[in-house]
């Protein structure tokens, strides 16, 4: 699977395209801009706006500081001075038509990391292609952008999700549960900057709340319905087994990404067909299976990627067991025999 990492801002890469990377590795040191600030010279020099310049102690380009002046003016014959300071670090830009000064903040230096285990496939202007081991839910609905957090499990699947569930520590996570995420506990979410939520269930009217072109920082991913929807046992479970990983909820596609941890590196072998570093065809592996004790089969084929009965997009392996069964399982399920 392409995963798409996409620069937050002016980035530099820090790879190549074929070279092996490891979740936590950088892959792209960037700078982030974080904006600006208006000070209003003219109205606190009491001077008008085309005389702003000439009070000045820095000029346009001019790198300062927080507490630097950045402009005075003498009153009363010299006797006594006004001094404005800056408020902020960062870089004076213009002076507009009011006679505010511009400062834009200084930028953020940021380094994106790979956030799964692959092969750098390609490298564009504003992203990184890698070439991943990983599993793909499709959900009911969805809104939002595309946002990117470590899963945290909130609740069970059949339970209602209020606002008591959201904690601050979920700043900046993708929170997972419930059968109805309710409107207060949707609120608090945005306000403590929850970066995206998955639920079984939620009321259309809180939904198409959301559905606006306004991004409000988060994105939500709905697998079941509308209305108290418990959420599939089986994505649950999955999400759950996942649990502090990191993810990629995509608003606009009605899904989430989740790549497999290190060691799941993708490669061609010399005769073709799609391997992955720890699972090849004729590996001996166990299933679990909750109606029996493990399985131990081997592996027939390396499909790739299958759309499985729940919903679930995962890379897969046929596994022949001894009975001479045969099922497709997702391959992040499997536990080679050494």
């Amino acid at each position: 699977m392409l995963l798409p990492r996409n620069y937050p801002g002016f980035c530099k890469p820090a790879v190549k395209i074929g070279q092996p990377v490891s979740e936590a590795d950088v892959i792209a040191h960037c700078e982030i801009s974080s904006g600006q600030r208006l000070v209003k010279i003219a109205h606190a020099l009491g001077v008008g706006s085309r005389d702003v310049k000439k009070y000045l102690t820095r000029k346009i380009g001019d790198s300062i500081y927080q507490g630097e002046i950045i402009a005075k003016r003498r009153l009363n014959f010299g006797l006594t001075k006004k001094e404005i300071k800056s408020p902020v670090d960062g870089v004076i830009t213009e002076i507009d038509k009011r006679g505010d000064l511009i400062v834009k903040f200084l930028p953020r230096p940021i380094r994106l990391v790979a956030a799964g285990s692959g092969v750098v496939e390609k490298i564009e202007e504003n992203q990184i292609f890698l070439s991943v081991v990983a599993t793909k839910i499709n959900g009911f609905i969805s809104v939002g952008g595309e946002h990117e957090g470590l899963i945290s499990i909130i609740a069970n699947p059949q339970d209602f999700v209020l606002p008591v569930a959201i904690k601050a520590d979920y700043k900046d996570k993708i929170i997972v549960g419930g059968a109805l995420f309710e409107r207060s506990a949707l609120e608090k979410a945005v306000a403590l900057g929850v970066k995206g939520i998955i639920t079984g269930g939620m009321n259309q009217k809180d939904f198409s709340a959301l559905n606006t072109d306004e991004d409000v920082g988060l994105a939500v991913l709905v697998t079941e319905g509308f209305g108290k929807s418990p959420m599939g046992r089986d994505i649950w479970d999955f999400l759950k087994s996942k649990d502090g990983r990191p993810a990629f909820i995509l608003g606009k596609e009605k899904s989430i990404i989740i790549p497999e941890a290190s060691g799941t590196i993708v490669t061609d072998d010399k005769k073709g067909h799609r391997s992955w570093k720890n699972l090849e065809i004729g590996d001996r592996v166990t299933f679990f299976r909750e109606e029996s004790s493990d399985l131990v089969g081997t592996v027939k084929e390396l499909p790739g990627e299958q759309i499985l009965n729940s919903g679930i997009l995962a890379e897969v392996a046929l596994v022949e067991f001894s009975s001479g069964e045969k099922l497709i399982l997702p391959a992040a399920n499997l536990e080679i025999v050494e």
